[in-house]
């Protein structure tokens, strides 16, 4: 039996799919579920996951696909295989479809991997998708939440909560990013660990097709929550009180200028 290869995207990447050999996952859905007495042509579909589907899409495609009458033409060999999203403790995401990542895996000393897994159902995809290609704010957010999960997966304690501030994080994109398999780079530039405070300088890139479509350098400290905690209170408190004497004096003048006119 002849095959073909398809690549299967959310439905948000519609731009897309005017690719050859793309199509969208309600496309893929209202295949698995052709009834028998409607023929399909006899060749093997090897079916790639794109970007775009969330966890739940993945397990409805296996189910449907399980039960059609005409499973045996799709190989979803890939579905089976695909990696799993990091959890809420290494994202930082209450949501599930709002992790961008898989979880993290060390490749060497201070190196690290982890693909990019894009739900179309994320808080970022919220509005529209112009385009073909992957919005820039997604992959910094996939860059921000991969030094989350790899610290908290590999040099934080679980039995404290820490907080994360971001000193400097910088971005340089070199290219568009499609909406097809791709994998996030991790390499620790330097860091400082201690008691009381943790800080590193990393380079985080994000590779497709064998390019680089973006990187980042994000320079970030990790505290104790209750040491930051407390601190943040003392510094919103005086962020509070100063806005008000701001407002208190513009007031004042403009009762003043009121008065003279």
């Amino acid at each position: 039996m002849k095959e073909h290869v398809l690549l299967v995207v959310g439905d948000k990447f519609a731009h897309f799919c005017a690719n050859r050999e793309v199509m969208r996952l309600s496309q893929l859905r209202g295949l698995l579920t052709l009834p028998s007495v409607v023929p399909l042509e006899a060749r093997r579909l090897v079916l790639l996951p794109g970007q775009g589907l969330g966890d739940a899409d993945i397990a409805e495609v296996l189910r449907l696909a399980a039960s059609s009458p005409h499973r045996a033409l799709f190989d979803l060999g890939l579905w089976h295989q695909h990696p799993r999203r990091a959890p809420r403790s290494q994202s930082h995401k209450h949501k599930p479809e709002n992790t961008l990542i898989s979880e993290p895996r060390r490749t060497c000393e201070d190196v690290y991997e982890l693909d990019l897994l894009i739900d179309e159902n994320c808080e970022l995809m919220g509005d529209h998708q112009t385009g073909q290609h992957v919005q820039g704010m997604i992959l910094m957010e996939a860059a921000r939440q991969s030094f989350l999960a790899v610290t908290e997966a590999f040099f934080l304690p679980d039995d404290a909560k820490f907080y994360f501030v971001i000193n400097e994080m910088t971005a340089r994109y070199a290219r568009f990013a499609f909406p097809l398999d791709a994998r996030i780079h991790y390499a620790i530039r330097s860091k400082e660990l201690s008691a009381n405070r943790r800080r590193f300088v990393t380079d985080i890139s994000v590779e497709q097709c064998g390019m680089t479509t973006a990187s980042f350098v994000a320079d970030f400290t990790v505290f104790e929550d209750a040491r930051i905690s407390s601190r943040e209170a003392v510094l919103a408190a005086e962020a509070v009180d100063r806005h008000l004497a701001a407002f208190h004096e513009r007031r004042a003048v403009d009762n003043q200028l009121a008065a003279v006119a």
